[in-house]
């Protein structure tokens, strides 16, 4: 694997994913408050001074490993030449798109699911808050880490052949865009207690969506414009189309 292309990333690159994704840990618990995710009578300051720690702990090792994974594949994910041509602009459209896509097959194919209204919404500004640990701390375990793994793994399975690359992107994205959705599950457990199986759909089938986008990004632009594609999403949905 040719080495030049990773000449930009270092550690400095790492160690700064790892701080963003210690604020984005952080960035989310008050839209958990008010969904009333966490027990009433838990210290919030215990809760954050834990969730900070296990954070620190979690995406060191996330962010070392994939330190170790990325220069032995030949994607590119911190290239930064052109930036507006090559993240903000993709970055801007595919957020929004994805956002309406969201938005309005909630209030049509999926109007009368349980989780669509203002009653699971917490308010704007903790909406954008959490939109930080949904952008960075998502697409750093998902994108950067799972994605680059599996893309490893079955490129050595099929010994880094030009001709089954593409096969083996779209297969590692579909894949972990279907892991994106399944990590959304556990708070319809918690909100509806036994989601539906309409409820389940719904889940899988939007992220699903988003996943399947943002890993494109991922591997065609890189993290950042993943990461700002995420953001723009999030802000769309939790911020000004609620």
């Amino acid at each position: 694997m040719n080495k030049d292309i990773h000449k930009t990333t270092d550690k400095r690159t790492f160690f700064i994913l790892w701080l963003l994704c210690i604020v984005g840990s952080l960035s989310v618990f008050p839209a958990v408050q008010y969904l009333g995710i966490l027990p009433s009578e838990v210290s919030i300051w215990r809760v954050l001074l834990v969730s900070t720690l296990q954070a620190a702990v979690f995406f060191g090792l996330i962010c070392w490993v994939s330190s170790k994974i990325v220069p032995k594949t030949d994607l590119r994910p911190f290239v930064t030449d052109n930036p507006r041509k090559r993240i903000v602009y993709p970055a801007l459209v595919s957020g929004i798109l994805v956002g309406l896509i969201i938005f309005f097959s909630d209030k049509t194919i999926f109007a009368s699911s349980a989780l669509v209204g203002e009653g699971v919404h917490p308010p704007s500004w903790a909406g954008a808050l959490a939109s930080i640990y949904g952008a960075v701390n998502e697409e750093v375990l998902l994108r950067l880490f799972l994605f680059t793994l599996i893309y490893f793994v079955l490129n050595k399975i099929f010994n880094y052949k030009p001709s089954k690359r593409l096969m083996v992107l779209w297969s590692t994205n579909i894949f972990v865009a279907l892991l994106f959705g399944m990590g959304h599950l556990p708070v319809a457990f918690k909100m509806l207690g036994s989601p539906s199986a309409f409820e389940i759909s719904r889940i899988l089938f939007l992220n699903g969506i988003a996943g399947i986008v943002f890993g494109w990004l991922y591997w065609s632009r890189g993290l950042w414009t993943a990461i700002a594609a995420h953001f723009v999403t999030d802000l769309m949905i939790h911020v000004f189309l609620i």
